[in-house]
């Protein structure tokens, strides 16, 4: 019986470890991934939008010529 015995003491001191491990586990991927998302910020601009620097009008002046006019009787 003294077998018996053995193995529980064994498994009830293994099964902390795990549960701890696992938590140190989700917690370290947690903090990698906050970091990871607030590293990545950026501004998004969309189409619509120049960067900083350009000229509008020259965004104007460059467009094909081969545009349709309408013309409204």
């Amino acid at each position: 019986t003294s077998k018996g015995h053995f193995k529980k003491d064994v498994f009830a001191s293994f099964f902390p470890v795990v549960i701890v491990l696992i938590l140190l586990t989700v917690a370290a991927l947690g903090f990698l991934l906050y970091r990871y998302l607030c590293h990545n910020k950026g501004d998004y601009r969309t189409t619509g939008e120049l960067a900083p620097g350009e000229d509008p009008d020259e965004e104007y002046s460059n467009k094909a010529t081969s545009e349709k006019k309408e013309y409204f009787i």
